[in-house]
This record gives structure tokens, sequence and C-alpha cells, in this order.
């Protein structure tokens, strides 16, 4: 299928082939023995998941009862994937129970019992969620290893528990302001567990200018953190003119791509790749960025490694037309028809360039092939394909009766 220009209109051409977004979910009920009670959370799939049999990574986060948030993050999830900038996700949204302070607070000496008399349980709601909810959405969902939990406040101390005692609960932790003001020693504690934890888990934490009592101590820990050269992947977002309430909005977004930053295209070689590159470049681009996307995907525990289709695709495309060589088109093409034999649309690709390098005959065995393919996966690019197949054997036809 013909795609525009080179990679740097892959953004565009994503974003109209998809314009949907997630915007129901289903509520689970879970008996919790970790925390004596009835909780429940709101499960959302990605668009097509009851009518295919792919497995997803999964986003925890919580505070799912503050309805605009999570709709929000919803969109963000949905808008970064229809982008190609991380792969689409089931989100399993927390919904608060009677007592959210309880749940989301460790014991501290330096809180009062008179200000916060039931404070302390966040121990307990972090096993429900690592013991009890995890389960349930792996039992009842199709789930990859990779697991990403985000939160918000209070909800972003527990992000942090989690970073210093579970290291290998998630892939990926996202703390958005974290109330590190709730014990002034958690600063050195949390930092200082994390430094030598895990290796495989990124850690993305932010603060906004107009929160003091949170963005100072958070500016502090990531400042000591950084210092401590941890071995795990971490970054810190300040976001100088939001408040508490306004942070989530960005800090979910820029912590999505941070984790998801190893399969980032932006990075890969291909993104590079412009008018004035040679056969040797882009065979180079191409070689390096499909290993280096594998690489990527496997220490973030995904299902797929496979460089994404459209990607070659774009690249493709640019050396037909941008580069004017239709030969390493077909090449890169093949190499999406060896990652992705079962798509109709790569032989429609591959057609395209066969046709311009003049190879009429092999051309039309490949929009055949993609003809039978997206006939027997009802593929959109069925109607493109059966139109160019159909000229090329009537200019046969033409031709023999001449």
């Amino acid at each position: 299928m013909r795609v525009a220009l080179f990679l740097l209109c892959a953004a565009a051409s994503s974003a109209a082939a998809q314009d949907s977004v997630v915007t129901l979910w289903t509520r689970e009920s879970v008996n919790s023995a970790k925390l004596k009670e009835q909780r429940s959370v709101y499960v959302a799939t990605p668009d097509g998941y009851r009518g295919e049999t792919k497995r997803y990574p999964v986003l925890v986060i919580l505070d799912a009862d503050d309805q605009p948030q999570f709709r929000l993050a919803l969109a963000n999830v949905a808008f970064l994937a229809s982008r190609g900038t991380i792969p689409p996700m089931i989100v399993v949204g927390i919904v608060n129970g009677k007592d959210r302070t309880h749940d989301l607070t460790p014991p501290s000496p330096a809180i009062g019992p008179n200000n916060f008399p039931t404070a302390g349980g966040s121990a307990a709601f972090v096993d429900f969620v690592t013991d009890e909810v995890l389960p349930l959405i792996r039992s009842k969902y199709r789930t990859t290893p990779a697991t990403i939990f985000a939160g918000h406040s209070f909800g972003g101390l527990v992000a942090l528990e989690i970073a210093s005692k579970k290291p290998d609960a998630f892939t990926g932790v996202i703390a958005m302001s974290p109330s590190l003001w709730w014990d002034t020693t958690s600063v050195v504690a949390y930092s200082d567990r994390i430094a030598q934890g895990a290796k495989r888990e990124r850690l993305f934490v932010t603060s906004g200018g107009y929160e003091g009592a949170i963005d100072t101590p958070t500016v502090r820990f990531s400042q000591r953190l950084d210092s401590l050269k941890p071995t795990i992947a971490f970054g810190h977002q300040r976001y100088p003119s939001d408040s508490h309430g306004l942070t989530p909005a960005p800090s979910l977004a820029d912590g999505l791509r941070f984790i998801y930053e190893p399969i980032a295209v932006t990075k890969l070689p291909i993104a590079a790749l412009g008018p004035g590159a040679d056969s040797a470049t882009v065979v180079k681009a191409v070689n390096d960025s499909k290993r280096l996307y594998a690489a990527g995907a496997r220490g973030l525990g995904m299902e797929e490694e496979r460089l994404p289709e459209s990607e070659l695709n774009h690249v493709g495309y640019g050396v037909m037309e941008v580069l004017h060589n239709p030969a390493l088109a077909v090449w890169v093409f093949n190499q999406n028809v060896e990652l992705y034999p079962e798509s109709a649309n790569v032989y429609d690709s591959l057609g395209d360039a066969l046709l311009a390098k003049g190879d009429t005959t092999a051309a039309k065995s490949s929009f055949k092939r993609a003809v039978d393919l997206a006939a027997r996966t009802k593929h959109p690019v069925l109607a493109t394909s059966l139109r160019k197949l159909t000229a090329l054997e009537n200019v046969q036809v033409k031709g023999q009766t001449k």
C-alpha cells in the first residue's frame, strides 16, 4: 500500500490509518484477602481486542475513580499507540476504597496520628495490586509479561515504594508528583534502595513548579538517585508551570514514552535516513534498526520483537520516491516480507516496487499474493491490490492480442 514520501511522514500516515480511541472499560471485582474487602478495578482493552488473539502489555494506574484523569489516561495510551510510540496496552484502573490515605501511605514517624490517624496501609495495598489484581488480569485477559505501574501524589509515593521494595514486579514505574513530604527520610531511603535494585526496571519521576512541598524533595530525590549511578534506567521531568492537579496530564504520556524509549522508532537508525542516503547507508540502517528494536523489545518483556511493519513500509516508499531507487526499495520491502509473511500489505508494497523497477511478472505475482492473503484475512488492502493486479492482467491480455 502506498505511503507518502519518507520516514518523516510516518506520523501523519499512521494517524490517518488509526482514528479510534478506547473509551469503554469493564468493571472487575476483587475479593481481596490482603485488604479484607471487596474492591473494583476498571479494565480497558485496545480496539479490536475481542476479534484477535494477540497479547498486550498492561498499564496499572491508580485513582481510576477520578473519571476525567482515567479517561485522559486511556486517550493518552490510544494516541501514543496510534503513532507507534508505545504498543497498544490493556489499561487497569484501580478504584479507591473507603480510605485512600490508609491504602496509599507507608507508616511514618514524622506524621502524627492526629493528622492522619488511619495512615500506614500501603504495604497491604501493594500486595493487593501485585498478588491479587495482576493475577486476576493475567488469568482473564491476554497479557504479556510487560507491566507498568503509575500513581499520582500518594499514589506516586506507592510507585516509589514498589520501585524500591518490589523491583521485579513491574517493567516500568511512573511516579507522578510523589508525596515525598510524607517522611523526610524517604528521599534517602527510596533512592538508596532503588539504586541497588533490579537492572531491568525503568523509573520515571515527575513534579510541578507549583507544588513546592512535593517539587523540592522530588528534585532532591532525582539528583541523589542520579549521583548514585543506578543500574536501572531513570528519568525525571519537572513541569515549571504545573500545579499538583495538572501534573498527571503530561506525566503519564512522558512516562510511557520514557519507558518505551528502547523501541522508539525515532531513536533507531532508520529515523536518520534522508534524501542524501546511499544504498549502503540504507541497508545498514535497516539491519541495525531490526537488531536494536528486537533487543529493546526483549528488554521490555514484549511478545513482539519484530520491527513494526509500517516503519519498514515508510522506508521502502521513501527509497523509491525520494531516493528514486526501486531496486533498493525491493530489497527493503523484501525485509518486510521476511518479517511479516502473513501480511497482505507487505506484498502489495513489494509489488509497487517491482513494478517501478520494471519487473511486471514479479509484480503481478506479488499483487496476486496480496489479493489472496487480503481475501482470507479481510485486510483493507484487498481492493487496492485487486485493482493493480487487474490492470497488469489487462495490459498482458492486450499485448497478447496485438
